[in-house]
């Protein structure tokens, strides 16, 4: 052999090292690699459609939440007005001569609402009278349940009436994070109640 062919096949030889090196490398590197890539991407595509599937659910679910408060504005304020007997005590006297109002209860396991349970006892002219303060119940600026039982006596000129209501009234977050017992003085009639 001569010196020319001696570098010729060492050239040869620097090369098939070269090639061989170069494919060990692709299939113990750049293979996996991709492998892997392709595999982080699918989940990514994966996870995005998801994120973009709950994106989209929730705007739904937010466009329909505003439009029910904005369709049910008046009963959410209702919600979060503060109870004031001496009002309700005013729009009641519209409809009966005489109103007195006994504090029952005032609810505080509900950690959103606080419910007043209330003896309304009232003195009025007709019957009607009552089932018209029922049918207003929606234009006092409080959410109000008259509960049953209903209890009418006449005594000749004049009915009296008992009955039990329920007011609503949201609690403010202050007050949901401190629930001890409040007392009440079931004997008092014109105590003023928050």
């Amino acid at each position: 052999m001569t010196l020319k062919e001696v570098r010729l096949v060492r050239v040869l030889i620097w090369v098939l090292l070269y090639l061989v090196i170069l494919f060990v490398l692709i299939f113990a590197v750049v293979i996996p690699a991709v492998k892997e890539y392709r595999e982080v991407n699918r989940s990514f595509v994966q996870a995005k459609a998801n994120f973009l599937a709950a994106e989209q659910e929730h705007e739904d679910i937010l466009d329909r939440l505003k439009l029910l408060q904005q369709k049910h504005r008046k009963v959410i304020g209702a919600f979060e007005n503060r109870w004031n007997q001496d009002m309700f005590v005013q729009s009641a006297g519209k409809f009966f001569q005489k109103v007195d109002l006994k504090q029952l209860d005032v609810n505080l396991s509900d950690p959103h609402f606080r419910i007043y349970e209330l003896n309304a006892m009232t003195k009025m002219e007709s019957p009607q009278n009552f089932y018209r303060f029922l049918d207003s119940l929606s234009t006092i600026p409080y959410v109000i349940q008259a509960d049953f039982p209903i209890a009418f006596k006449s005594n000749g000129k004049e009915i009296d009436g008992v009955f039990r209501i329920r007011v609503y009234e949201e609690k403010i977050a202050k007050e949901r994070s401190y629930k001890a017992p409040q007392s009440l003085d079931s004997n008092s009639t014109s105590a003023p109640m928050e």
